[in-house]
């Protein structure tokens, strides 16, 4: 079905066909107002909105804004759940009822607060439909006004919006062309279309660039980490998805669509059934990587499928959405794709939020910044014109002062630096005296929480690009055991016992928290050094015998500044994370048997020539390109996920 009001308003023609490749220097950027300027007026668009039959079954709503125009025009998609319930962007805003005030909707979920409520959420529609875009957002099965159960990762999702961009670019409006973003759900559901699209949509190469924002690449990776139970991704978060939020979100469709008992009734059914069998594949503390649950959420194993120009934004201090979700991704993506990867200096937060809003997730807010590099992305691609998009750096990093930097490549590291363990809570560049100290995993054990090993002060400012690597050769008394390493850079005169901070500026007088690493001695046969990693095939320990286990660090890219010093704290659980409990006493083993840690040191002003995504084949951090590989989870026998086409018409 189509409905809309349409008005008047001419523009000149459109350039299609193949993105142009840039040939600018920095300082000569194509000027977005000449290359692709306003020449529509947003109060005279057409909106309307479609109900899209998917593979699935589901009916899938699609809002759609675009110019009133004589010529085909790319579309900008977003695809979310959260438009009836938690709201977008920074504003949290909602989607208003379709068929006016009169109609109740979701006023957001109790206690976790929605915005305003416009008729399209974000900023996306005001800035590029002005520009020759359409702009369509996509409510997520289960959500707002689309049929079928929300099924929290489930690759239906994925299978309704291929569906929905193919039916898309067949409309007489389109060029053809279409491009993904959002942030959070939003950007993961850019990241599985980009994937899906070449394998199984009606038109393959429909999906021409995405910019997934703070977005998840392998829900495994949302949930656990080598293995450990991240508590509220795994235990919260699907019961939200599943029960919390279909409870609270209300079509607002209006009664004139003869489905919306049906689709109300299956909805509200859905949370006690598949929502619960979701809620349920992700409870148990021991979780197969490769069992068909997370192998058909996870979208690194196929990234090298995709086609579209892919430009990754995440926060180096995200602990939602962490960042081994894009680490691995972006290691996976093919090497002649368009690529561009920034790691701002924040958390979980919103690009577009403004620099004089109060919050705490952007420690240095780059709004112009972002929009500009989003028109340029999706210019050049959307449109084929040469609009720039490559000429700043592939990689770009945002330090402590807000200041943007050539990352050069990612993981950008040249070499390890190796800090040994010793049993006095100190570090030395060579293997110290012999000795263990004892951590409790466990309510039987009366070992301290915790233990804490500092290096000696950095003779100079040092770059960390990568995955630190850490070995440690545990003892424990049960038959498993977790650590959790927490990373923390300490200013001159800093305790590590001092409250940490993940705001980074030049003036933190507190413990930063730089990143974690965890692991679940369960799975030490299966989790790499560093890489995709896949834990399978678990083993208990032998109690009280030594066991040696390998596994790295979430993602970072840090400068530790001269005269700083880093700690790494160990323990059974940290950052919501849940300890096994069954270690009893466990023991870290150092001197001699070689617990330590890797520190993937890059240079501070990279000249790097390499493949941009770094990894294996251009930086000998990660040693062996072959060893590098070998966990991952593609490489096994086991059944695949299905894609069937797409038979919708």
């Amino acid at each position: 079905m189509l409905r809309g009001a349409a008005a008047a308003g001419l523009g000149t023609a459109l350039s299609t066909g193949s993105p142009v490749a840039a040939d600018h220097t920095a300082d000569e950027k194509p000027d977005l107002d000449e290359v692709d300027p306003e020449r529509f007026d947003a109060d005279e668009a057409v909106v309307e909105y479609e109900q899209i039959s998917t593979r699935t079954g589901a009916e899938v709503w699609v809002d759609i804004v675009r110019p009133d125009a004589d010529e085909p025009v790319p579309t900008v998609t977003i695809a979310s759940p959260y438009y009836n319930t938690l709201g977008r962007g920074w504003r949290r805003q909602l989607k208003d009822p379709h068929q006016g005030p009169d109609v109740p909707t979701s006023p957001g979920v109790p206690g976790l607060g929605a915005g305003e409520s416009v008729p399209f959420p974000e900023w996306y529609d005001e800035y590029f439909v002005p520009r020759g875009y359409a702009v369509a957002q996509l409510d997520l099965r289960g959500t707002r006004n689309s049929s079928g159960c929300q099924k929290y990762g489930d690759r239906d999702e994925i299978y309704d919006i291929v569906d929905a961009i193919d039916h898309l670019v067949e409309q007489p409006w389109s060029n053809g062309a279409v491009g993904m973003t959002g942030g959070s759900y939003d950007g993961t559901m850019a990241i599985g279309a980009a994937v899906e699209q070449p394998i199984s949509g009606r038109h393959p190469e429909a999906l021409k660039a995405i910019i997934p924002i703070r977005a998840i690449g392998r829900w495994y990776d949302y949930a656990f980490v080598n293995g450990a139970q991240i508590a509220g991704q795994s235990l919260v978060t699907p019961s939200l998805f599943t029960e919390v939020l279909p409870a609270a979100d209300t079509q607002n469709a209006g009664t004139d669509d003869d489905r919306y008992p049906l689709h109300l009734l299956e909805r509200k059914a859905c949370m006690a059934t598949f929502g619960a069998a979701v809620s349920q594949g992700h409870a148990s503390p021991y979780q197969d990587a490769k069992r068909p649950f997370w192998r058909e959420r996870s979208f690194t194993k196929n990234a090298a499928s995709i086609n579209a120009a892919t430009f990754i934004i995440h926060g180096l201090f995200d602990y939602n959405v962490k960042t081994h979700n894009i680490g691995y991704l972006w290691e996976e993506l093919p090497p002649e794709l368009p690529t561009k990867l920034w790691l701002y200096n924040g958390k979980h937060g919103d690009p577009h939020t403004p620099d004089d809003i109060e919050q705490d997730k952007l420690t240095h807010p780059f709004q112009a910044k972002f929009v500009e590099a989003t028109h340029r992305w999706f210019a050049q691609y959307l449109k084929g014109i040469d609009a720039g998009a490559g000429v700043d750096p592939e990689v770009e990093v945002q330090r402590a002062d807000g200041a943007w930097e050539n990352g050069g490549a990612y993981p950008a590291a040249e070499r390890d630096e190796v800090h040994y363990f010793n049993p006095d809570g100190t570090t030395s560049r060579d293997r110290g005296e012999g000795g263990a100290v004892a951590y409790a995993d466990g309510p039987t054990s009366d070992a301290p929480d915790s233990q804490t090993f500092v290096t000696e002060p950095f003779g100079s400012d040092t770059r960390l690009s990568g995955q630190l690597s850490f070995r440690l050769g545990l003892i424990a008394e049960g038959t498993d055991a977790t650590a959790a390493v927490e990373v923390l850079d300490l200013p001159p005169g800093v305790s590590p016992d001092d409250e940490t901070t993940v705001k980074h500026t030049p003036d933190r007088k507190k413990p930063l928290l730089a990143t974690y690493a965890w692991v679940r001695a369960w799975y030490r046969d299966s989790v790499p050094a560093r890489g995709v990693s896949t834990p399978t095939d678990g083993e208990a320990l032998q109690p009280n015998s030594l066991e040696f286990v390998e596994f790295g660090s979430l993602h970072t890219d840090l400068v530790i500044e001269e005269g700083h010093r880093l700690a790494f704290r160990v323990s059974n659980a940290a950052g919501g994370t849940l300890g096994s409990n069954q270690g009893g006493t466990v023991r870290i083993v150092c001197g001699i048997d070689d617990s330590q840690v890797r520190l993937p040191v890059a240079p501070l002003d990279p000249d790097y020539e390499g493949d941009g995504h770094g990894g294996a084949n251009d930086s000998p951090l990660y040693g062996d390109p072959e060893g590098y590989r070998s966990f991952r989870e593609d490489d096994d026998e086991g059944p695949d996920v299905p894609n069937a086409p797409n038979p919708t018409s």
